[in-house]
């Protein structure tokens, strides 16, 4: 009996520990949710009235005085306040959540770096990876495709960029699969993902080395880098590994790296 418990046990922390990150982004994202709501002016103003009618109520009962018009009051300026507190959280946290889990990327306003395709269209944008560079006027665009797997692709809309990528561990198992800028991520094999602004989009490993960065650096401009674990097939794109440590410019192909 007492080694039944014990297993009991040790599989509920387990479980707890399991959720623990889980409860940390939620715990984090309703915090940052109701931060953002009492910056409002219509939660800070709706506070104000609820404290008046807070202290009338008070003064109401004290001189026993219009107690029942008193009380009727504060429950309606109450229960308006609330009602706005409420509606401002709740649309802050999908704010939240969009940033951090969805949404399309928005150009900063940034200058383009030096690279080696110089003569780029007025119609494309150039594809910055490592050192070398890409540019693309025709969308959907691959940017990278192993063995017939669109692994990394983009999509222009108006001007916002939509991002398709897959990223595996070094175990071949998937960490991330992001369709349009949704993440679908397997949460028994990353570390974090990040989105610090509307222009960036970031993940990390469990070992914390970020395994994809895209910078949407101005409308013309973008800029992918990471560390593609490709079953049987690994790939890096950064300015000091493979391909991206060359000066090379790829052109306007169909796909910028293709291997097989």
């Amino acid at each position: 009996m007492g080694k039944k418990r014990k297993k009991y046990s040790k599989k509920r922390s387990k479980a707890k520990n399991k959720n623990a990150p889980e409860d940390d982004n939620l715990f984090a994202d309703s915090r940052c949710a109701i931060t953002h709501a009492f910056s409002s002016g219509w939660v800070q103003n709706s506070g104000v009235g609820f404290l008046f009618a807070l202290i009338a109520l008070i003064i109401a009962m004290a001189t026993s005085t219009q107690v029942k018009a008193a009380a009727l009051t504060f429950a309606c300026i109450g229960t308006a306040a609330l009602w706005i507190l409420t509606t401002v959280i709740i649309r802050n946290e999908n704010t939240v959540a969009e940033t951090e889990y969805a949404g399309l990327l928005l150009p900063d306003n940034r200058p383009t770096p030096d690279n080696p395709c110089h003569e780029i269209p007025n119609d494309a944008v150039a594809i910055l990876l490592g050192r070398s560079a890409a540019y693309a006027s025709v969308f959907p665009h691959t940017v990278l495709r192993i063995r017939g797997d669109d692994v990394l692709t983009m999509n222009r809309l108006g001007n916002q960029m939509a991002i398709s990528a897959k990223v595996f561990s070094t175990d071949g198992r998937i960490i991330a699969e992001i369709r349009d800028n949704e993440f679908s991520i397997n949460p028994n094999n990353y570390f974090r993902k990040e989105r610090p602004n509307r222009h960036t989009l970031r993940v990390f490993d469990q070992q914390n080395r970020k395994v994809l960065d895209v910078d949407f650096i101005n409308p013309r401009a973008i800029r992918f880098s990471g560390i593609f674990n490709y079953p049987n097939r690994p790939f890096v794109i950064s300015e000091t590994e493979g391909i991206g440590a060359n000066t090379i410019c790829f052109g306007n192909n169909r796909n910028d790296i293709n291997l097989d």
